[in-house]
């Protein structure tokens, strides 16, 4: 599942163009990701993401980088020995596809906007 494009509040994956949040999980796409406490990423949010089998988590922080990734929540992926990576949105877009072309096994949440 490739990222063909990113830009403010728009993300295309495979051919289909996204305008809320979402999740990439194995071929999967989760949209409209919404998180209980907005910009901060906590671990009621990502229990799908945790569950995967993955070895790198990537969150995409939105344009400008608002949205957090709670400490407790890159503990526990760590804990699971899965590397998380948060980065700003077009950062995390071209890693993904980066890592996915190595062959690792990624899962990840995109903010889309601020």
């Amino acid at each position: 599942m490739k990222i063909e494009s990113y830009s403010f509040g728009s993300i295309e994956i495979d051919g289909k163009v996204y305008r809320s949040d979402l999740k990439l999980i194995g071929e999967r796409v989760v949209p409209d990701w919404w998180r209980g406490q907005g910009h901060l990423v906590e671990l009621e949010d990502v229990d799908d993401l945790l569950k995967a089998d993955a070895e790198i988590c990537i969150f995409g922080t939105g344009a400008y980088g608002v949205m957090r990734v709670s400490k407790r929540v890159k503990s526990e992926f760590e804990n699971r020995g899965i590397k998380v990576l948060a980065e700003k949105t077009k950062s995390a877009c071209n890693t993904y596809n980066r890592l996915l072309q190595e062959g690792k096994k990624l899962v990840a949440g995109f903010h889309l906007t601020c």
